[in-house]
């Protein structure tokens, strides 16, 4: 049996809760709940990440009609 490693309550993450530029809604949040993940699925750690330019689009609202629910967060 692996041994289970100690994951936070809490991480940090950047987030939007609405549409609009980018650098105007984007805001970093040092306090966010750490997703518990489903039985198929899997936690991972990252420790660097980047926005490609289809979170912009997304931003920007042009996929809301098929996209995930506000808020959208960026761990």
């Amino acid at each position: 049996m692996a041994n289970t490693p100690n994951i936070p309550s809490h991480t940090k993450a950047w987030v939007y809760s609405q549409y609009g530029n980018i650098e105007q809604i984007l805001k970093f949040d040092t306090n966010v709940p750490t997703p518990h993940p489903k039985e198929d699925q899997v936690l991972i750690k990252v420790v660097a990440a980047a926005l490609n330019p289809v979170d912009i689009k997304r931003a920007l609202g042009h996929f809301k009609d098929i996209d995930s629910p506000l808020p959208v967060r960026f761990y």
